[in-house]
């Protein structure tokens, strides 16, 4: 399937025309790590991708994750953070992502927009980079920043989104 074909644009230098691509996949993973320690995932990845190669700052990337999706490894644990204590998944069914600016600095780019989850909206900055066949985003954000804390303490968490590139057929 080539519904992530767009991605392959952000790393391959081709001339072409700004496109527009609407892309759903389970392909796609969002994976964290919380203070070193405590690792999971979020899958049901969404986005819509405007796109120019030769003019970036028109780009623009707008993408949603399931919040009930959330994984850690530990049942209890997942209920816990999607409650009200922590992600209300059922209030707030989605983390949302939209991008203020695109740039390329050698083989990788940087991605900057507003990061959205539950009622709080932040900016972030990922790195992007083209991996055997994946881009991989990555960025660290602090749940306290967002009203998702565990602890009182500011508290890291790491992230790391990888979508594969799917191969033209």
């Amino acid at each position: 399937m080539k519904q992530l074909f767009f991605l392959a644009i952000l790393f391959i230098p081709v001339g072409m025309f700004a496109q527009t691509f609407d892309v759903t996949t389970k392909k796609g993973t969002v994976n964290f790590t919380y203070d070193t320690s405590t690792k999971g995932t979020l899958s049901g990845v969404s986005a819509t991708i405007k796109f120019d190669v030769s003019n970036l700052a028109k780009g623009s990337i707008f993408g949603t994750v399931n919040v009930s999706t959330l994984s850690t490894g530990n049942s209890m644990r997942d209920k816990h953070l999607k409650s009200k204590d922590y992600f209300d998944a059922a209030t707030y069914p989605t983390m949302k992502f939209s991008s203020t600016s695109i740039a390329q600095s050698g083989d990788k780019y940087t991605v900057k927009g507003n990061l959205k989850i539950k009622t709080t909206e932040k900016e972030v900055t990922f790195t992007a980079v083209n991996k055997e066949g994946k881009i991989i985003l990555t960025t660290t954000i602090y749940g306290s920043d967002f009203g998702v804390s565990i602890s009182k303490k500011r508290d890291k968490t790491k992230i790391v989104i990888s979508v594969e590139i799917p191969m033209a057929e």
